[in-house]
């Protein structure tokens, strides 16, 4: 049974990596086509809309994925209850997510670009039958969960080539955030009924959405700070350059930059159980997550460099003469992906030992950090400084994080994940 278990978790990981990798290929195949079809200008208010509506997504997600993922583990005979309560909260968060993201568009811009965040921000809602993922994570079959990831792909893909071949307007494009998230949401339910299990049995609970929202207040926090810090910096190009098009080489860079983001989710996502399975066995528990900060670390590094050496000429090619900014910033973000990295890993671990109090503190200075380089950074260097404020706040924040709960056994866990031996020691995680 052990053994088998084993198998489980490497072959979860890979199909959840298999997922990524197709979305990371999608996204520049296809996202390069749309951001070339819709140019600077439109593409800006496109980010500009996803920027408003991630910062208030808080208020959806409420911090509860792997929350609730750990109470499924740790409370199976609630599975109904703790699935219905999540997803009570959820489908009623986002409801307030669209009011949200409308009223303050609504106050700040030209009402076409309100219809606009209108539209992308319907995709929260459809996100709410997003918990029938923290149960296929519990079981470990995050095979079903990549399957219905790659259609929905797939299908996004064949219709946004449709659009751009028939000249579909922005607002079509705008529409697509949704019907991914409702062709999503439509294939969860079909997976999850082939389980053997009924959406109709799910049960909202009161007590329990009370003690899920007491948990989760630090994850709450630390979110919503998180969200502010990454996707502030689209709203305030907009407000200090006033310019549409600059938001649009912004986010052109950033969005190539950000495509690796999915790899540290997908694996921690993938061997969050077993780390908390492993709760009993200190030993084993701090080995595998000295094994899986060593991938972070090292998967990082690759990408940085190789970003670093054929930036221009990778961005240059994608996007062409018409956002001749975007290399320029992609070659600066992409120096962000080892605080990323390593702070996915390091905030799972945080959660898996109940001390999201620490998470919370980090973001805290983090968006400190960032959005006070910011405010300088942005008025005198553009949209360049934007991207250096996310690096620079980054970088110190990790030096932080790494030495914020038991510096010494942190500092020690740091050390040795340096170590790329590690990462042999993941391939051979099943024979362990």
């Amino acid at each position: 049974m052990q053994e088998k278990t084993k198998n489980n978790y490497v072959s979860n990981s890979f199909w959840m990596l298999l997922e990524k990798s197709a979305r990371i290929i999608s996204g520049i195949l296809v996202g390069v086509l749309v951001v070339r079809y819709l140019g600077d200008a439109q593409f800006g208010i496109l980010t500009y809309g996803l920027g408003i509506i991630a910062i208030l997504t808080i208020f959806s997600t409420l911090g509860l994925d792997n929350l609730v993922v750990r109470e499924l583990l740790t409370r199976p005979k609630n599975t109904q209850k703790i699935l219905g309560t999540a997803f009570g909260l959820r489908f009623f968060g986002s409801l307030l997510v669209v009011v949200g993201a409308c009223a303050y568009s609504l106050l700040r811009d030209p009402i076409e670009t309100t219809y606009i965040v209108f539209l992308l921000s319907l995709s929260i809602v459809f996100q709410s039958l997003s918990v029938i993922d923290f149960y296929f994570q519990s079981q470990v079959k995050g095979k079903l969960t990549a399957i219905n990831q790659v259609i929905t792909l797939f299908i996004s893909a064949l219709v946004k080539l449709y659009l751009i071949y028939t000249h579909a307007p922005l607002e079509w494009f705008a529409t697509m955030a949704a019907l991914e998230a409702a062709i999503t949401a439509l294939n969860q339910y079909i997976f999850y009924k082939k389980e053997g299990q009924k959406i109709s049995e799910w049960q909202f609970n009161f007590v329990e959405a009370k003690y899920l929202l007491l948990l989760a207040i630090p994850l709450i926090i630390s979110s919503f700070i998180q969200l502010l810090y990454q996707n502030v910096d689209a709203i305030l190009i907009a407000r200090f350059l006033r310019d549409m098009g600059q938001v649009g080489q912004y986010g052109a860079g950033v969005r190539i930059s950000q495509a690796a983001y999915f790899i540290p989710v997908a694996i921690c996502a993938a061997v969050f159980p077993g780390i908390i399975n492993n709760r009993n066995n200190k030993e084993l528990q701090l080995k595998r997550l000295t094994q899986l900060y060593s991938l972070m670390i090292w998967g990082a590094i690759l990408i940085i460099v190789g970003g670093t050496l054929l930036g221009d000429y990778v961005i240059s090619f994608l996007y062409g003469a018409k956002f001749p900014g975007a290399p320029q910033i992609f070659k600066i973000h992409i120096w962000v992906s080892l605080p990323v990295f390593w702070g996915t890993a390091w905030g799972m671990w945080m959660l898996a030992i109940q001390k999201q109090k620490y998470v919370v503190w980090m973001q805290v200075l983090n968006a400190i950090l960032i959005l006070s380089f910011e405010f300088i950074l942005i008025p005198k260097l553009g949209i360049s400084g934007a991207a250096y404020s996310l690096v620079i706040g980054s970088y110190i924040a990790l030096l932080f994080m790494v030495m914020a709960y038991q510096p010494k056994e942190g500092l020690q866990l740091f050390w040795r994940a340096l170590n790329p031996k590690n990462i042999l020691a993941v391939i051979r995680y099943s024979k362990a």
